[in-house]
């Protein structure tokens, strides 16, 4: 008999322990998964409210963002983005008000780099994932 090589049993515990360590990793993956997904939507909100300070700023004239929760999308100069599916998106103008799922929501900037009014944008109902344009003054956006 040859000693070189895999018997037929050490092959199939082998291949047992992969498909158990698999099974094992892919809920982790797809919980990651999701999580990223909620993440780059946060990352969205935030980066088209800095972006329109930046062109209020730039062009000299006033620029709306809206976010619009009834239709599930935002838009900045008249170009409108849809939300990805499966994320809920909720928002609110004061910090004491109720989170809001099916209003629409404006902030203009202005040439200053100031804001109308302040917004708070949240997803997926979690704090952490929480947007915000919290002083009219500054109207710079973070998260």
């Amino acid at each position: 008999m040859n000693d070189w090589g895999f018997t037929l049993m050490e092959l199939i515990v082998t291949l047992a322990i992969l498909a158990i360590m698999t099974a094992i990793a892919a809920p982790a993956t797809s919980s990651w998964r999701k999580n990223a997904q909620y993440k780059a939507a946060a990352r969205e909100v935030v980066s088209v409210l800095r972006r329109g300070r930046s062109q209020a700023v730039q062009q000299n004239q006033n620029t709306t963002v809206t976010i619009d929760l009834s239709n599930h999308k935002y838009s900045l100069a008249g170009s409108d983005t849809t939300f990805p599916k499966g994320i809920t998106v909720e928002a609110k103008v004061a910090s004491g008000d109720a989170w809001q799922k099916n209003s629409s929501f404006s902030v203009t900037f202005r040439p200053q780099g100031t804001s109308n009014q302040t917004i708070f944008v949240r997803v997926n109902e979690d704090s952490n994932l929480q947007v915000q344009v919290d002083s009219t003054a500054t109207g710079l956006a973070h998260m």
